[in-house]
């Protein structure tokens, strides 16, 4: 999958498949794609992955989108002021996000839930108990509200991070 990030603070992500390579969105998470692009719609994981996605605030079911005949191009909005972020994940690896963060991947990406542990953080964080969990192995398109700034630690440095806010290692 090719793809590029246009705009500013409503940034979209323009997805190129070759042909008979899959992506996924939620429910009304494509924006515009190209005609030879064949759409459908499942509860993905079954009814527990549903239910784990309405859980975090997103849709029980999910839109996969396959390029037949050629390259397709399937586009995806953020739908609120932010940024679009891109992630390569290797198989086994995975991303916790705050709900709703997810915007599209490789249909090989699963998605379920993460519940905080600390009773602290879940009432005082801003963010709640149940968060989102990206697994890859897959491309992933995150949108998150405002800007981001990357940081390179190195080796036995850290930052404290707010709950409110994502943190990547990678």
């Amino acid at each position: 999958m090719e793809y590029q990030i246009h705009g500013g603070q409503l940034p979209v992500v323009i997805m190129t498949l070759a042909p008979g390579e899959k992506a996924v969105t939620e429910a009304g998470g494509m924006s515009w794609m190209s005609t030879n692009m064949k759409m459908e719609t499942a509860m993905k994981g079954g009814l527990k992955g549903g239910l784990g996605r309405a859980l975090v605030g997103d849709s029980v079911f999910l839109n996969t989108y396959e390029a037949q005949g050629g390259p397709g191009i399937l586009a995806c909005a953020s739908s609120f002021p932010g940024s679009i972020l891109a992630f390569d994940l290797a198989a086994g690896e995975s991303i916790i996000a705050q709900k709703g963060a997810f915007l599209a991947g490789s249909d090989t990406v699963k998605l379920s839930i993460a519940l905080r542990k600390k009773i602290g953080v879940g009432l005082l964080g801003g963010e709640g108990f149940v968060l989102q969990r990206i697994e890859g192995p897959g491309k992933v398109f995150l949108e998150i509200d405002g800007s981001y700034v990357k940081y390179s630690l190195k080796e036995g440095e850290q930052l404290i991070i707010d709950p409110g806010h994502m943190a990547v290692e990678s």
